[in-house]
């Protein structure tokens, strides 16, 4: 990390919101669904795969559960009425973690129902460590409820259990649809992988569990050597290619985006938007200051450019 990503980071809370929103607009859709599907229709257009996630964590209360859930089937509909990709993501406390796992596992299963009735994918995310036990009882509820084609979850290799939820999971004989991340939050060393070449050695690890267990994979990293690792299991094993896609955030490393698509391997990006916008920045900076970096410089460069 460069004294320059460093600096950057430090300083951004000290930056007025309407400065900061500027430099994340790179990286942010905007605040409401039309905005939000403009940035994914463009995607599309370019021909990349595209999924959508309203931002916000941490609802407590059944009313802000319900507020969220009823956004979520306008994201739906709104993806039904202008022909887009279905694809979107759920984080657990959106929708009521912290009020019970069963009031959780009714919300989604209230989402899942419309995604499968309109061929829809729905992506049950994973937060901090304390929240991992109950994430994957409720996804794995969902499996039984012969969801598996509709919802995907998602595992961060930095966490030491994963290997094993990783195993677990693909003995479970449903289909199965992963996100593999590194992960974002910072966890102790009693339970996490400190160390970058730890983390990154524990998700090629995880990865080869995953395809060699057929479960799909989205390999969701801005990291080359991560890539390469994806490519060299697929030099190994060709007829996996059916079963991968490369994930990356938007904004984010559009060259690598460009190179990876032309190589002949979907990409998806992840098109955040919503009003709490603010905590998400916020909290990517934290974990990584690069992206604070990023965001500075992002304001000088050009975008990718896709048809209109």
């Amino acid at each position: 990390m460069s004294f320059l990503d460093r600096l950057f980071a430090s300083a951004m809370p000290l930056v007025p919101r309407p400065i900061v929103r500027r430099l994340s607009a790179r990286y942010i859709a905007g605040e409401n669904i039309s905005e939000a599907l403009l940035t994914g229709a463009a995607l599309q257009r370019a021909n990349y795969r595209v999924t959508y996630d309203i931002l916000g964590e941490a609802v407590s209360n059944q009313a802000g559960v319900e507020a969220t859930a009823t956004e979520y089937e306008k994201l739906l509909q709104a993806l039904i009425d202008q022909k887009l990709e279905r694809n979107f993501s759920l984080k657990p406390t959106q929708m009521g973690l912290d009020v019970s796992e069963d009031y959780c596992f009714e919300m989604v299963c209230r989402i899942a129902q419309q995604a499968l009735a309109h061929k829809a994918f729905v992506r049950f995310e994973m937060e901090g460590s304390a929240t991992v036990d109950g994430t994957l009882r409720v996804f794995e509820r969902l499996l039984h409820e012969k969801f598996g084609g509709t919802v995907g979850c998602v595992l961060q290799s930095m966490l030491l259990r994963t290997e094993n939820d990783a195993a677990r999971l693909v003995a479970l004989d449903q289909p199965l649809n992963v996100r593999l991340v590194k992960g974002i939050y910072v966890e102790p060393k009693e339970i996490a992988h400190q160390d970058p070449t730890e983390v990154n050695a524990a998700y090629l690890r995880v990865l080869r569990v995953l395809l060699d267990g057929g479960a799909f994979v989205a390999v969701a990293s801005h990291d080359e050597n991560l890539i390469e690792g994806l490519q060299e299991y697929l030099q190994e094993n060709p007829k996996a290619k059916s079963q991968v896609e490369v994930q990356m955030l938007l904004g984010v490393r559009e060259e690598l985006r460009q190179q990876i698509k032309a190589s002949g391997l979907p990409v998806r990006v992840y098109v955040p938007y919503g009003t709490q916008w603010y905590p998400y920045v916020v909290r990517r900076l934290r974990k990584n200051p690069k992206l604070a970096t990023y965001a500075f410089t992002g304001l000088f460069r050009k975008r990718e450019k896709m048809d209109a």
